[in-house]
């Protein structure tokens, strides 16, 4: 399961939107494994994030501050 994960990750980062940078997407990172199930790490590794918003939506008081930064200047 954890070699899954580690897979999915490294596909996440892949097919991380073109407007963030490899440091925006270092800041959301650990929160993306922290907050998220699975099944959204997934789909987001598919090129679906919308489940990965819709995480950090429902849990934006528990996101770190640089994670919380990227998403306020990206206008979330």
């Amino acid at each position: 399961m954890v070699r899954i994960l580690a897979i999915v990750g490294i596909m996440l980062c892949a097919a991380a939107a073109e407007a963030q940078t490899s440091a925006e997407r270092a800041a959301c990172r650990p929160d993306v494994f922290r907050l998220c199930s699975a099944e959204q790490i997934a789909l987001a590794a598919m090129g679906d994030r919308s489940g990965i918003y819709a995480c950090f939506r429902e849990h934006r008081r528990d996101l770190s501050r640089a994670c919380d930064r990227v998403l306020k200047a990206h206008g979330f």
